[in-house]
């Protein structure tokens, strides 16, 4: 008898060849019984196209399954002692002689295993080590290779912005890019198992595109993204209201009388974390007018045509301004992201006012350089988007679907930027 263990550690098509061998050898399907088509063994045992295809295969050339042209597939009607021994040698656990898959464009040879696809919305440029974006997606995408290493698969990533189709413009662009439609046929023909997008770094929803290229019935798909998607796509992403809700709690439990929320331009995930903030009030029974938006609401114009941090440089001698003539009210600002809490730092030093001692600061990101300059920040959860990730296509080929949405929180990393209270006290009465 097989052992539990070895076959639910085994690849997806290795599952259902044993499955379809243990019935053959046990009666359960006669000889000259026609298997259900391929598009319904798929479903039947809620794996791709491809991997019941690999299995028929596999059993063909055992010799226990034989195919009639245009009529189907069906158990052979004499099975020979020797392919009685293999069948039996297989089933428990023996290794099998794998088929090669032959990429289409490189000509590349892999051999057939449990395989992940892996395909980014946007470019993700090892080289470029500021670029907060592609630093989450390179992280997340590792945690997602060993999830499927450790189960005995192997990853390919797909690069929709090869250097032939020109260079790349910062932000979304598809413009020199590989259609996500054709990025997505291309790891098909890789005989891929099942399919991460990458979605950290990118400015729109590409869900769409992803659902017309691939049945997810077949293969399952998941997409990982710093925002929330419409169904029916299994989905991996990080809450923006609980990371504005961390920061704001930090800030009270360190002892800041008031909270300054720099939202100098319009987005979607900026907006979630004002409401985190508000949350974060409310529960701790704080006043919401210890809360001050800047700039006002009735004063944004002249910054929203801009979203830079030159806007941002632009404003903030006015709160520095504040800051200077309110020393008395204990400060906590937070800022949209790393980039824009540096520029508080440098527009404070102009004004003689240290962070950390004269005002608090929170940023987000956590990027290269937050923890040189002693910066408060949230960091996303990447390394756990890619686990989860993982977790989930690794579930759905074994045929559970459930829990096909996931998200997580951010982690907040304190650092000098806040320093609590009582930590300045302490500091004080030693000198």
């Amino acid at each position: 008898m097989a052992d539990d263990n070895k076959i639910s550690r085994a690849p997806a098509y290795q599952r259902v060849e044993n499955d379809i061998r243990s019935r053959i050898l046990s009666g359960a399907l006669a000889p000259g019984a026609m298997l259900a088509s391929r598009h319904n063994l798929a479903r039947e045992y809620a794996v791709a196209l491809s991997t019941v295809q690999q299995a028929i295969s596999n059993l063909i050339t055992e010799g226990l399954l034989e195919t009639v042209d245009r009529k189907g597939t069906f158990v052979a009607q004499t099975v020979r002692t020797s392919d009685l021994a293999v069948a039996h040698a297989n089933i428990s656990g023996a290794p099998d002689p794998s088929t090669a898959v032959v990429h289409s464009s490189t000509g590349a040879t892999f051999t057939s295993e449990l395989r992940l696809g892996i395909v980014s919305t946007a470019l993700i440029d090892p080289s470029a080590s500021a670029d907060v974006g592609s630093m989450w997606a390179r992280l997340a995408i590792r945690a997602l290779e060993q999830a499927f290493s450790a189960a005995g698969g192997s990853s390919y990533f797909f690069d929709r912005y090869p250097a032939s189709l020109g260079p790349y413009t910062r932000g979304f662009d598809d413009g020199n890019a590989v259609s996500m439609p054709a990025a997505i046929a291309e790891l098909r023909t890789m005989g891929v198992s099942a399919i991460a997008v990458v979605g950290l770094c990118d400015s729109r929803d590409m869900s769409d595109e992803v659902l017309s290229a691939v049945n997810i019935e077949e293969i399952p798909v998941v997409y990982l993204s710093w925002h929330e998607i419409p169904p029916p796509l299994a989905q991996v992403y990080y809450d923006n209201r609980y990371a504005g809700y961390q920061a704001a709690t930090h800030l009270l439990r360190s002892g800041y009388d008031r909270i300054v929320m720099l939202r100098p331009f319009e987005e979607q995930w900026l907006d979630e974390r004002v409401e985190g903030v508000r949350s974060a009030l409310r529960h701790s029974r704080a006043s919401q007018r210890i809360l001050q938006l800047f700039p006002h609401e009735n004063n944004r114009s002249p910054y929203l045509v801009k979203a830079s941090t030159e806007s941002v440089r632009e404003m903030l001698p006015t709160l520095m301004e504040q800051l200077r003539n309110e020393p008395l009210i204990r400060t906590g600002i937070i800022a949209p992201n790393d980039d824009i809490a540096y520029v508080v730092i440098e527009s404070a030093a102009h004004a003689g006012l240290a962070c950390g001692t004269d005002f608090g600061l929170v940023g987000f990101d956590d990027d290269s350089r937050s923890c040189t300059l002693g910066l408060t920040t949230v960091r996303p959860p990447v390394e756990e988007m890619g686990e989860e990730a993982g977790r989930l296509l690794l579930r759905a080929l074994r045929g559970d679907k459930q829990g096909l949405q996931v998200r997580l929180r951010s982690h907040l990393i304190p650092r000098a930027s806040t320093f609590s209270k009582t930590a300045v006290h302490s500091v004080v009465e030693k000198q």
